[in-house]
């Protein structure tokens, strides 16, 4: 079960703030009613002055009236505001609250960077999709988070060992108990919108070279406002007929949409995504209120936080300059007052001022969010989860956890086992009847070193980890497309882990293979999984495998001391049914249940 001080807490703070929100739903019906009876108040004096039944006090009257409806629009907005920042901060404690619940039906499905069928791992192992360790995982609100915390599970780079997991294991561990500053991040972010915005576009005009407005364009930008405003002032004084200042103004909007046509595709660019960048500038805003302690963090931090300023207040003046641009939007303003006031070249070049000033920090900015976004996010899963112990990283490779489980299983139906692969070159032979908890061992051993090597805890009481590359042969899939048998797919499969194995300068691989090469006879079978487990060891491998045929338990005699069998079994009750315990036992199975199985789904087999 979950523990109940964490399915409290968000139970608690979803009530609390979903509260707030009604609340403030209500006002803001009250602030739309009042609103509404202001402008017909201000209809009925209007038919009055028509009709000539009011006196002079109906200018006055009108003018309070406008008053209070002008105040009234300001708080109604900020009342909206304060309701969906409410909305947002319930979305946290829902979302929360489903992860502890493992409601995967309630929880967004994410897998930004990877595609699973070509990875080493990540399909295998349920790194993405429905019912996955990056849904479990998953706490952030922005594409950049989400972004890098699949990079994470996915072991896209590692980094150097034991430096960099140990660094984002720290800054995880900090966050834990920042609850405050991780709703208060997600709140932020979740306010720009369900439509997660893409940052390329901006990012490759922020970083490109290209100069602003030339030098004659930037004339032509003062000068054209110029001579609108003398026309419009001075024109009539000076005795010029209508037709002729018209004809005046229809010279300059032409001159100006000329001048300003080369410009619309940067500006384009910079309105259609404004969303992008600077509605970020509160969740960076966020990240630069808080004093972490774990160096990555700080670090982290401080990019945001530079001596010439904040990122957010960097980018809160890109959000000012873009606010003019937007002006673009309104059709008679972009066409008409745009092109006299030359308002396109002015925005370009406070665009590229900014750009030359700022521009090249951008990414590291957003970087920094990203990767804050992804580490509050095992941050939270550690929260959510406190009974996971945090791995000890080694230098040499070994793999040694007690009560091992699987994150995935409901903590109410999980057991845990003790897996030990002290060193290089060592493996387990694991053997048992169906359904016994073969393959379930093996993806927890492959999900908990992913979770171990991202920076977070485990379903463990205790793990002792080295450097490893996961590559499994779990779930096998055949094409019929490309003509490929299940066979042939498992030994492409095992062909690129022994082709992973043989890389000496890369750490060892910690190889997961389920039912190796079941796809043939059972003499074959035995000669080629042996063979496999034996090249992979030499290559200073270590992992673990299943398998059906007791002929590849006989590597144990064969590699003393290097190879160990251990096995799942049945328990058979008086009256012939069969329950698990999955409780890992040494040696080698001395039962089997496929007949009893095939008994009980009614199929007729001799005893």
């Amino acid at each position: 079960m979950t523990p109940p001080n964490v399915h409290t807490f968000y139970r608690r703070g979803l009530e609390r703030r979903e509260r707030a929100a009604a609340s403030l739903d209500r006002r803001s019906r009250k602030l739309a009613a009042v609103r509404l009876t202001l402008v017909g108040l201000a209809v009925v004096l209007l038919g009055g002055f028509v009709w000539g039944s009011v006196g002079p006090w109906l200018w006055p009257t009108l003018g309070v009236v406008a008053v209070a409806f002008a105040v009234l629009v300001v708080v109604h907005a900020q009342t909206e505001k304060a309701k969906e920042r409410e909305l947002a901060a319930a979305r946290f404690h829902k979302r929360g609250l489903a992860r502890v619940s493992l409601a995967w039906g309630e929880l967004p499905i994410h897998s930004e960077g990877v595609a699973p069928s070509a990875h080493a791992f990540a399909a295998d192992l349920d790194i993405f999709g429905r019912g996955s360790l990056m849904q479990l995982v998953d706490a952030t609100e922005t594409a950049l988070g989400q972004k890098r915390l699949a990079a994470l599970l996915s072991l896209e780079d590692p980094g150097h060992w034991p430096d960099e997991p140990v660094a984002r294991q720290a800054a995880a561990r900090d966050l834990v108990n920042r609850v405050g500053f991780r709703e208060a991040l997600a709140t932020a972010a979740a306010l720009l919108s369900d439509e997660k915005p893409n940052a390329a576009p901006m990012l490759s005009w922020a970083e490109r070279s290209s100069e602003g407005p030339s030098s004659l364009r930037m004339l032509l930008a003062w000068l054209v406002p110029g001579l609108a405003l003398a026309i419009g002032g001075f024109g009539a004084a000076a005795g010029l007929r209508g037709s002729v200042i018209v004809l005046g103004f229809a010279v300059l909007v032409a001159v100006g949409l000329l001048i300003s046509a080369p410009l619309a595709p940067m500006l384009d660019v910079v309105s259609a995504r404004e969303g992008a960048v600077t509605r970020w500038r509160a969740s960076l805003s966020v990240i630069e209120e808080e004093s972490f302690v774990a160096p990555l963090l700080v670090e982290l931090h401080r990019h945001l936080d530079g001596s010439g300023g904040r990122a957010s207040g960097k980018v809160a003046a890109l959000e000012r300059i873009v606010g003019f641009v937007d002006a673009r939007r309104n059709e008679v303003f972009r066409f008409i007052i745009g092109p006299l006031l030359m308002w396109d070249v002015h925005c370009a070049a406070a665009l590229s001022r900014w750009r030359v000033r700022f521009g090249r920090e951008l990414r590291s900015w957003l970087e920094a969010l990203g990767e804050v976004e992804a580490l509050a996010s095992l941050g939270a899963f550690a929260f959510e989860h406190p009974d996971f112990a945090w791995p000890v990283f080694v230098l040499e490779p070994m793999f040694d956890a007690r009560v091992l489980a699987h994150p995935l299983i409901a903590a109410d139906g999980r057991v845990g086992n003790d897996v030990r692969l002290p060193s290089a070159g060592r493996a387990l032979v694991v053997t048992g009847s169906n359904m016994s908890g073969k393959s379930t061992l093996l993806r927890a051993m492959g999900i908990n070193a992913v979770l171990a090597c991202a920076g977070g805890p485990v379903c463990a009481s205790e793990m002792r980890i080295g450097p490893l590359r996961i590559a499994t042969s779990i779930r096998v899939v055949d094409s019929l497309t490309d003509g490929i048998s299940h066979f042939y797919a498992e030994l492409r499969r095992l062909k690129r882990i022994l082709d992973l194995a043989t890389e000496r300068t890369r750490p060892p691989v910690l190889f997961l293979l389920d039912e190796i090469l079941h796809g043939t006879n059972s003499r074959e079978r035995v000669l080629g999984a042996r063979a496999v487990v034996t090249q992979l060891l030499e290559y200073g491998s270590l992992g673990a495998v299943s398998t059906h045929d007791l002929g590849i338990a006989a590597l144990a005699q064969e590699l003393a001391g290097r190879v160990e069998n251990v096995h799942f079994s049945e328990q058979v009750t008086d009256d012939g049914t069969m329950t698990f315990d999955y409780v890992l036992r040494p040696g080698v199975v001395e039962s089997s249940n496929a007949l009893r199985l095939m008994r009980a789904m009614g199929i007729a087999v001799p005893e």
